[in-house]
């Protein structure tokens, strides 16, 4: 063989071995870290109740779920749930809503039998019943917020009126931030360009600050920041300083300084500052997300409506979704819990459902239409 014939066979050998390499390569990585897209572990259920034993609950039976007001579960402590909603339709939604009530229960986590109770008028549809740091809860309800032990023994309680001295407030909001030491309220008088923002200690419900703010049809809380919508952007208001999150799209705290931006087909966490610390994907939308007071944990749930028809898919059969629990410090799933159900007509989708973990992080409770189920996490 010539000096040139043997060079040609090393030139062309030389790729092939590179390429050979580089295959070898590819397939142990994708081996190596093959795991990280393997589903992750189905939780055990302990018990289901069905909350149509409770009668109040049972009325909204009556209603088409489109609708009503979702309800809405939280843990108080490791074995103790509360589940408030509403017993008829929206306020203002055109059905008749003589049955119309909210109403706050408590759930054993150990045994899912229901014990005390609160029920309240209902005038408008932003009631809410949220956990705070001491084990007691705050009920924002009939023209004032109140503060509750978790034995359900009232206390402090905040003015929140429908109309004082001759002005009229179209919006009382309330969130807890993470760690539940400290409430936001958000009011809005009736053609006012402003809202007002005031913090309040969850102990006592004295307030610590108030600061002109937007309108919002939604506030989100932390200790020193706060989330607002404004002409379908999510705002982060800090400092004084308004930036925007995101458009279109989902913002929540995870703790004072994380959060969780749901882009409808991904997801990120990522800092105050803007520093981005995991994303992923999602099927449609992260809905019912819900955090552990006391662990690095945060639930959601996502999916989509399968349907058929060509070229346009026009008839939709079921839905299809699954409900993940991920660690935000590695970004990693802990859980996966399939959820599918025929589509009914009208659907309300997903939105009838609710998600809450426990303080620690070691359970799970999942509310849909009217059964909640407690599963417990590895």
């Amino acid at each position: 063989m010539s000096d040139n014939q043997r060079r040609t066979v090393i030139d062309i050998r030389r790729p092939f071995v590179l390429f050979l390499v580089c295959g070898v390569v590819v397939i142990f990585a994708v081996f190596a870290f093959r795991h990280h897209s393997a589903p992750a572990p189905s939780p055990t259920k302990i018990w289901s109740l069905d909350l149509s034993v409770d009668k109040d609950f049972k009325n909204r039976f009556g209603v088409e779920e489109v609708s009503l007001d979702p309800p809405a579960i939280n843990f108080l402590n490791n074995s103790q749930i509360i589940c408030d909603f509403y017993s008829g339709a929206k306020i203002g939604a055109g059905e008749a809503h003589s049955l119309t009530g909210y109403h706050v229960l408590e759930i054993d986590g150990h045994t899912g039998a229901l014990g005390r109770r609160l029920g309240f008028n209902a005038f408008e549809n932003n009631y809410r019943a949220l956990p705070v740091a001491d084990g007691g809860f705050v009920v924002l309800a009939n023209d004032e917020l109140r503060k509750f032990s978790n034995q359900f023994v009232p206390g402090s309680s905040y003015s929140t009126p429908r109309a004082q001295e001759g002005q009229y407030f179209d919006h009382w909001l309330i969130d807890v931030a993470p760690g539940g030491n400290t409430v936001l309220l958000s009011s809005h008088q009736s053609g006012e360009k402003l809202a007002r923002w005031t913090r309040l200690h969850t102990t006592d419900l004295t307030a610590t600050e108030s600061v002109n703010a937007y309108p919002t049809q939604i506030i989100r809380a932390s200790e020193t920041a706060g989330i607002f919508d404004n002409m379908g952007d999510l705002q982060l208001l800090s400092s004084g300083k308004a930036t925007v999150l995101c458009t279109r799209c989902g913002a929540y705290f995870l703790t004072n300084d994380l959060l969780f931006l749901d882009k409808v087909k991904s997801y990120s966490i990522q800092t105050i500052a803007g520093e981005k610390r995991g994303s992923g994907t999602l099927d449609v939308e992260a809905g019912a997300l819900t955090r552990a007071a006391q662990a690095t944990r945060f639930a959601y749930v996502t999916g989509h409506y399968v349907g058929s028809g060509f070229p346009i898919q026009s008839h939709f059969d079921s839905i299809s979704g699954r409900i993940m629990v991920i660690d935000w410090t590695t970004n990693k799933p802990l859980a996966e819990i399939d959820v599918s159900e025929p589509a009914r007509s009208p659907s309300a989708g997903f939105t009838q459902m609710a998600l809450a973990l426990s303080p620690d992080g070691k359970s799970l409770a999942v509310l849909l239409h009217h059964t909640l189920s407690l599963y417990r996490l590895n």
